[in-house]
């Protein structure tokens, strides 16, 4: 398989060019008494230019006198200690060698904004300063914006500021001061840069201190990077954080002072984990969860762990994570969990109806050996499972089972995804590579079931890892299924090589995004910046109705903010819908992997754009993955898991009326309802929902819908249509904020319990 050169370059290697001699050397973070010093000795040597200088402006230069006060944000220890120019390390990229004393580069330092702000200057230690350069000869650095929050690239073709100061008044190992002509204002905290281009070896450049980190893996370790922007087939350059800290300086003005307990996202106590699903395993009203497969009983409001007493650690198995479906239809639900392990098998587990499962994988006949990948390892007998998802694929009232299979990272070859069949009986019947489903193998890291066009059968979304197509499985209502994802504009945009390459697709998930009466995509994308021109950005996929999508993330023409308000970030992992401020609009929480990557947060606007707002959202997860949503408090409003559990906590000011409908399949359909369909007609509008079986990476919402209604106080009917295509009217007025049981007899009620 042909595969895309991913660029790697040692920590270790770069340690040993920068000429490490830091023994005693104190670290750069803000706070310590070196840091005291440090900005002393710098507000001291400001103060010095400031004496020499005046007050009158710079005989040439664009950025002279004295900044106003302000925060002064740094990482550095405030002595000089060398320059790049001076590093004899040369780095390989693509055979070809690039020595940091001789090449073209750009050097830079990270700065995080925790509170919107205007910036006012910063100051910089130049050093390699020659002595053969004009008395009029300007220096020029400037403010750039981040590329991707990765921690070492940023958009220099569109500086925020740039501004130059005179050779004639910059010495050597002292600090220089680029104050704005007016504030830059940031009212989105995030990472900036202050940055500056060296052309040849005898140019100025910054002067970097005595600290020496080992480690640039933790994100917080190296602030300071470099960019060599000559390197062919690069989009930004080729972009590493560098080991030393350089002496730059940034002045802030905070604009606001939002504290952590004021956000309207509230961490609560409850297990952590890379994996959730949410479901009433015990019908008591209030939803569990399973997070990295552990089981967490909500105790009205508060969880405990009973994993092993409710008979999880009986199946002995190495669970990642697992989702519930009723597959007997006995009205309690049971629970698949599954292994990214290769050497751990999947487990079905019944619901015993008092609480505790019981292992019966075996009698089932579901099983994951297989014996064409050992992965380096005889130990290796079983496919990977990244994912689950329960379906009913034929309509026949018992639910089926996807299994996404995944990777062996060691050797870069894929498994088989496996689907199984309900007998009815309590067994299973295997259907890979029958009734349309594929036998290739494939990096699948999700399912996500939905019915997409509409027809009442329900259609299944695979997404893909490794730059694989995603597939996309359009039942044909007689038990079949096509795949038909490139068709229908899901499989990704091919970079037009060959072998056609599409996107890294972590997560997904399906919501009306734009309030049109049907279902749209959000597929999550990593995506590098350095191949930023064909990669694949996370998609806001429109469906037409008839299920056929348009992406409309982009235009991605500047690298900040797409045409729908997603703001690029290179590793988004698992989206999540859902209205939290009841507005009727579904609204966006995304995570994303890799350490220090931040959890963002969008309001939706239902016409398929959002706004960011991760700063009053407060949702901290960093290095997240999984991703779901349900209303675990039974306030009527949903909360988030993401790594950790999020109460809403939105005063009742600020939210509309809602509604949560719990569906009972009681008449020939599954009974947890599971790929229903609910439409809410209130007010003059429609709203829709599902009930899922399965979504982001290996995920579930709770089966519990919530809708956002705004100002409308009461629903004129609902609409629910059952696998099959069976529609069951529920006619109002049907008073809201409130929560409803709809079974499929056509008999309701309300309350939280059933």
């Amino acid at each position: 398989m042909a595969t895309r050169t991913w660029l790697v370059v040692a920590a270790a290697a770069l340690l040993s060019a920068c000429g490490s001699n830091g023994g005693g050397a104190k670290p750069g973070a803000g706070g310590d008494a070196g840091s005291d010093a440090a900005a002393d000795a710098a507000g001291d040597a400001a103060a010095e230019t400031a004496g020499e200088a005046g007050d009158a402006a710079p005989a040439c230069g664009t950025a002279g006198g004295t900044p106003p006060a302000g925060t002064e944000l740094s990482s550095d220890d405030g002595d000089a200690h060398g320059n790049i120019r001076t590093q004899q390390s040369t780095i390989t990229i693509d055979g070809t060698a690039y020595k940091l004393a001789k090449v073209p580069l750009w050097e830079a330092v990270r700065f995080s904004l925790e509170h919107p702000a205007k910036i006012l200057g910063f100051r910089v230690m130049w050093t390699n300063l020659g002595q053969d350069a004009a008395p009029d000869a300007e220096l020029t650095a400037g403010l750039y914006a981040d590329f991707g929050h990765n921690g070492f690239d940023f958009w220099s073709p569109d500086p925020l500021w740039t501004g130059t100061r005179c050779t004639a008044d910059i010495k050597e190992g002292q600090w220089t001061d680029y104050v704005f002509d007016q504030p830059v204002v940031v009212d989105k905290p995030g990472l900036v840069y202050v940055a500056e281009h060296s052309a040849s070896p005898g140019d100025p450049v910054f002067a970097y201190d005595n600290t020496t980190h080992a480690d640039c893996t933790p994100f917080d370790a190296c602030p300071s990077a470099f960019n060599l922007p000559g390197v062919p087939g690069y989009h930004n350059g080729a972009s590493f954080p560098f080991q030393r800290d350089f002496l730059v300086r940034l002045i802030v003005e905070y604009t606001d002072n939002l504290q952590p307990e004021n956000t309207f996202f509230q961490q609560v106590p409850a297990g952590s984990g890379n994996h959730i699903s949410f479901a009433d395993y015990d019908n008591d009203g209030w939803d569990d969860a399973l997070i990295s497969g552990k089981l967490f009983h909500n105790d009205h409001g508060s969880f405990s762990d009973v994993t092993a007493s409710a008979g999880l650690d009986a199946a002995g198995i190495k669970q990642t994570g697992g989702v519930f479906g009723d597959y007997d239809n006995d009205g309690c639900l049971d629970l698949l969990l599954f292994s990214e392990d290769p050497t751990s098998g999947d487990a079905l587990l019944h619901s015993n109806c008092n609480g505790s499962f019981s292992d019966v994988t075996a009698a089932a006949g579901i099983s994951d050996l297989e014996s064409y990948e050992d992965c380096g390892d005889p130990a290796n007998t079983h496919a990977p499972s990244a994912a689950a998802a329960w379906l009913d694929i034929d309509a026949d009232g018992y639910l089926d089972l996807y299994l996404a299979n995944f990777i062996c990272w060691a050797k870069n070859t894929f498994y088989v995804d496996t689907i199984f069949h309900n007998n009815g009986d309590g067994s299973f019947s295997e259907w890979t590579g029958t009734h349309g489903f594929s036998t290739d193998s494939a990096p699948s890291r999700g399912a996500a079931p939905v019915d997409a066009d509409a027809d009442g059968d329900i259609d299944l979304f695979v997404n893909e890892y490794r730059l694989w197509a995603n597939r996309y499985y359009r039942n044909n209502g007689n038990g079949n299924v096509s795949e038909v994802a490139l068709a229908n504009n899901l499989a990704g945009h091919p970079d037009g090589t060959f072998p056609k390459y599409y996107g890294h697709t972590i997560g997904a998930a399906w919501g009306d995004i734009d309030n049109d009466g049907d279902f749209d995509l959000v597929a999550a994308n990593l995506a590098h910046p350095r191949f930023f021109d064909f990669s694949d950005k996370t998609q806001i996929l429109l469906n037409d109705g008839k299920g056929q999508f348009t992406d409309t993330a982009g235009p991605w023409g500047t690298p900040f903010t797409s045409a729908a308000g997603l703001r690029y970030q290179e590793t988004y992992s698992v989206p999540a819908l859902a209205d939290f401020n009841g507005d009727g609009n579904l609204d966006l929480v995304l995570t994303a992997i890799y350490d220090g990557r931040p959890t963002d947060f969008y309001w939706g606007h239902g016409d398929g754009t959002f706004s960011l707002d991760s700063y009053h959202a407060g949702i901290t997860t960093r290095n997240g993955w999984g991703v779901a949503t349900a209303d675990y408090d039974n306030d009527g409003d949903p909360d988030v898991f993401a790594t950790d559990l999020f109460q809403n906590q939105l005063p009742t000011s600020k939210k509309g009326h809602w509604l949560e409908v719990r569906v009972v399949g009681n008449a020939g359909s599954n009974w947890a309802a599971i790929g229903a369909t609910v439409r809410v007609d209130a007010g003059g509008k429609l709203w829709l929902r599902q009930v899922q079986g399965g979504t982001g990476k290996g995920g579930q919402d709770s089966l519990t819908l919530d809708f956002g209604l705004g100002g409308t106080t009461s629903a004129d009917n609902i609409v629910v249509t059952f696998p099959g295509g069976k529609n069951v009217t529920f006619a109002g007025p049907i008073a809201v904020d409130q929560r409803w049981w709809l079974s499929e007899d056509g008999t309701k009620k309300s309350g939280w319990a059933p």
